[in-house]
């Protein structure tokens, strides 16, 4: 999901399947830049144009699973794929070393042959790192022929001939070595699967000896992974929380004087009052979050213009606020015909949805969908998306329980987000 969702790519073409159980993710990269995916809208949004940043990614999967063709697996596609990759890489070190040797006519041979030497020091690294992890096999890579030499057999072993766990080190290390030093982010899924247990013990310091300025992020099952000095450095899943707590960044790059931005772009708003509110409107969506105090105090300045919010107003006033408590507020003032008249301006099945993702617990859901089913101004019944978006806060199958029952009661058919997700809990 991480790595669908930093790709500078259009929403079209990435996998929305990957983030069906979840409602939203919050990813925070340097400089200030947020991206925030979700999955109902399929969308994804950000504080910059998603073609304005570059992030170096590379993600492993090392799961040994069958490809279309019997004979071939997943590693052996990948090794193929590394080949090819390592063959132009080691090109590219030696046209390096013929560049050295052009711009070092006048300097000492020993100076010509340390420049050399730095040139092929992450490469050496790396083939000395593989030779004490195969040490134990009495097997030798070969980095010219791409194959292990093996002490008493004639015969040279390809990578396809490798163990499981022997594949997943040389895809891991040669992925590491190809991104030349640099700064690099590498995803992997459970590297620890088919690796010997030393292997898993020293797999975090290998990898950043061949590059130091590689940020890695692990989902991993084994404590072996990380015991050697990384324990400070885990989190697990269960703790990680929904978007319940406002980002740091989003709240040090919106709040400072975002209101008074808006009122003084409405001030030079022209034509109609509705021409004025579709432009207000379009504004406050533009910002990633709003506290609750700025959308009240955003709906007085309408009204003190003689401009009544309409059902878009209030729907994306719920959308920016992180608390339930808050959204939930708006949404009552809304109903309470504070700012407007019922008559005109009632929440529909948006406004519901947007509020629901608020929710941190599936009994609020649920309290908020007999609540505004039961009230006959509103009008108001949960749709299937109301459900969805429920099913993704459960934790428990009493929890999936409850929403499954409403939803019968309901009588609201399924779709095939909603059945991903049941899937999932269970």
């Amino acid at each position: 999901m991480l790595h669908e969702a930093i790709s500078p790519v259009e929403d079209n073409k990435l996998n929305f399947r990957l983030f069906d159980p979840i409602d939203e993710i919050i990813i925070e990269l340097t400089n200030d830049i947020v991206i925030i995916v979700n999955s109902e809208s399929r969308s994804i949004t950000g504080n910059v144009e998603t073609t304005d940043y570059q992030l170096n990614t590379t993600l492993i999967n090392t799961f040994d699973v069958v490809e279309k063709n019997p004979n071939t697996t997943l590693l052996d596609y990948q090794l193929d794929k590394l080949k090819l990759e390592f063959v132009t890489y080691q090109r590219d070190l030696s046209n390096q070393v013929e560049e050295a040797f052009k711009n070092d006519d006048k300097v000492s041979r020993t100076t010509q042959l340390e420049k050399i030497q730095a040139i092929y020091d992450t490469k050496n690294l790396c083939i000395e790192v593989l030779s004490e992890l195969f040490r134990h096999t009495e097997k030798k890579f070969d980095e010219k022929a791409f194959h292990f030499l093996k002490s008493g057999i004639q015969t040279p072993i390809i990578p396809e001939n490798l163990s499981s766990g022997e594949k997943q080190i040389l895809i891991i290390l040669l992925t590491t070595l190809l991104q030349d030093r640099k700064e690099y982010i590498l995803l992997m899924d459970e590297p620890e699967i088919s690796l010997h247990i030393d292997w898993q013990r020293s797999l975090i310091k290998n990898i950043r000896q061949i590059n130091p300025n590689c940020q890695i992020i692990i989902a991993t099952h084994s404590p072996t992974v990380y015991y050697q000095g990384w324990t400070e450095k885990v989190t697990r899943i269960e703790e990680i929380k929904s978007t319940l707590k406002e980002s740091t960044i989003l709240q040090q790059k919106t709040t400072e004087g975002r209101v008074r931005r808006i009122k003084d772009d409405f001030t030079h708003n022209r034509g109609s009052e509705l021409a004025k509110l579709y432009q207000f409107n379009r504004k406050i969506n533009g910002y990633t979050s709003l506290t609750k105090d700025e959308c009240i105090e955003l709906l007085d300045f309408l009204k003190t213009n003689g401009i009544y919010p309409d059902v878009i107003t209030f729907t994306t006033l719920i959308s920016k606020l992180n608390s339930y408590k808050d959204a939930k507020e708006i949404f009552d003032l809304m109903t309470a015909e504070t700012y407007t008249q019922l008559s005109h301006v009632k929440p529909n099945e948006i406004t519901l949805n947007t509020l629901i993702k608020k929710v941190s617990r599936v009994a609020e859901g649920i309290e908020l969908i007999q609540e505004v089913s039961n009230n006959e101004k509103l009008q108001l019944y949960p749709d299937i998306i109301t459900f969805s978006t429920l099913l993704g806060k459960v934790k428990n199958t009493d929890e999936m329980r409850s929403v499954e029952e409403m939803r019968n009661y309901y009588g609201v058919k399924t779709n095939d987000i909603y059945l991903n997700k049941l899937k999932f809990k269970r």
